[in-house]
């Protein structure tokens, strides 16, 4: 067979598993937004099933044959980027054994059916079990991935971020943690009033000015849609069918209304990179975790809580909330959504805050897959955390470890992704500010033109280079605490 004619059946295979990926998420957005509680048990069968012939293609000897053909070869970065993403999937795959696979796909759809009946009933013992077979069938996983080269912890992480350690990890939030707590102490001293914020809003209203600025972001309604579901997320169906939800249950509008601009930054990122010979293959996403949530959390924080930002959309709001808004200042509505609190809340967290939840939540999963922590044992050790990194009591599980969805899907290493999410995104956003006058577009509502800078130098690459690549061809260096770190000061103490 030549590398040519291996390569054109690697494609092949690729386009097959990535449709079979697409329809696993039809059912996991079924399971989550419609499908009735005692369906969970087939429904965890039926994904199981699709899971399995994805690593069945993964893994198959025809695969082995076509890498082993294909090292070395590349004429462009797509071919390239294929082959690098096959080799992966294929070296891990290859460590885990399809009923390996088809199990902890099963508990991880019966974990979110039963994790959603414990949160409804703050009921962390009926979890318990649960996660426990979760955390068993993961370690399994991390085992078979490390393969005595790494830890296990580390074999978990990068299958969220690439070529990412916990040694790197740490060394960041050593960087962050001290400034994040300071800065926290600093906004708690300077009381600001958000009342106006927690008043009745109409649902109706307020899905209205989310769509209007996801249609200025960028968000293509042809290609995608909204739902309502316990917990935000964004999924692509399908090439041109992604998909995101909100939540209209939280106290503040503003919880909504960012929780709108963030999974809309995920999606405009997913539908860009879906474009040309990428369309349908497993290049069409993001780099990484980490890079995904770059975006989602830039467009919610860096651009969403902006000053030029709210300068050209606060009198929409207002038009929108006239009660609401009445003898509500311009700067008293600015100091109330970049309000610093102590919230036990992780998707309510305010940006100053917000990286302390991950880091809590990391220390502990990290303890969790190392058996340091059982998970029986789990809601106290949240509880002294919370105490001694957040200044927090909690009051109970729903509000502390029952919170997120993730360990109940199985995303166990996931959650550092979100704190490096905010480094990648402030060292892009530097990088977008040197080219483009960010400020004066935003003040004009011109979001089209810093979606476009962002399309043309982030989301079109979609997976043709790892996180790290991406990064330093992005921005010229690796990544770096500082421009998050000045970020933050900048806004938090030199222009408040």
């Amino acid at each position: 067979m030549t590398r040519e004619a291996a390569f054109s059946r690697l494609e092949e295979i690729d386009r097959e598993s990535t449709m079979l990926a697409h329809i696993a998420a039809v059912l996991e957005w079924d399971s989550e937004l419609y499908a009735p509680m005692l369906e969970s048990e087939e429904r965890g069968r039926q994904m199981g099933y699709l899971q399995t012939e994805i690593h069945k293609r993964e893994t198959s000897s025809e695969m082995g044959d076509l890498l082993s053909v294909l090292e070395g070869y590349g004429t462009d970065d797509f071919e390239k980027a294929l082959i690098r993403i096959h080799v992966r999937a294929y070296q891990r795959g290859k460590a885990l054994s399809p009923h390996l696979v088809s199990l902890l796909s099963q508990a991880k759809t019966k974990g979110y059916a039963c994790w959603i009946k414990a949160r409804e009933d703050n009921d962390f013992a009926s979890f318990a079990p649960v996660l426990e077979e979760i955390l068993s069938l993961t370690r399994e996983v991390a085992l078979a991935y490390a393969d005595g080269k790494s830890g296990l912890y580390d074999a978990l992480l990068d299958s969220y971020e690439e070529g990412m350690t916990s040694v790197e990890v740490d060394a960041l939030f050593a960087v962050l943690k001290p400034v994040l707590v300071s800065l926290v102490d600093e906004r708690m001293a300077h009381p600001v009033d958000d009342a106006f914020l927690r008043k009745p809003y109409d649902v109706g209203r307020q899905d209205a000015f989310a769509l209007c600025v996801m249609t200025d972001m960028g968000f293509d309604f042809n290609r995608g849609l909204r739902g309502i579901s316990v917990h935000p997320f964004t999924s692509a169906l399908g090439v041109d069918d992604v998909r995101v939800t909100t939540r209209y249950t939280d106290p503040s509008v503003m919880d909504s209304f960012f929780s709108s601009v963030h999974e809309c930054g995920h999606a405009i990122y997913e539908q860009a990179a879906s474009q040309g010979r990428e369309k349908g293959t497993s290049i069409a996403g993001g780099a990484s975790y980490g890079m995904h949530e770059s975006q989602s959390r830039l467009w919610e924080n860096i651009i969403g809580r902006s000053r030029p930002f709210w300068m050209h959309y606060y009198p929409l709001f207002c038009q929108t909330f006239p009660d609401q808004t009445e003898g509500v200042s311009f700067e008293a509505f600015y100091h109330a959504v970049n309000k610093v609190d102590r919230t036990p809340i992780r998707t309510n967290a305010d940006e100053v805050s917000y990286s302390l939840h991950i880091m809590l939540r990391y220390e502990l999963e990290k303890a969790l897959v190392s058996g340091d922590l059982q998970v029986k044992d789990l809601p106290g050790a949240w509880d002294e955390m919370s105490r001694n990194l957040l200044g927090l009591e909690i009051s109970d599980d729903r509000m502390g470890c029952l919170q997120d969805v993730h360990w109940a899907s199985g995303d166990i290493g996931y959650f550092p992704t979100y704190a490096l999410g905010n480094l990648y995104g402030a060292q892009i956003w530097a990088a977008l500010k040197k080219e483009l006058d960010a400020d004066a577009l935003l003040e004009q509502g011109d979001l089209a033109s810093i979606a476009s800078w962002l399309k043309r130098n982030v989301y079109v690459k979609g997976m043709l280079y790892p996180p790290k690549t991406l990064l330093r061809g992005v921005t010229g260096s690796s990544l770096d605490p500082a421009p998050y770190v000045a970020y933050l000061k900048e806004k938090y103490r030199t222009s408040w």
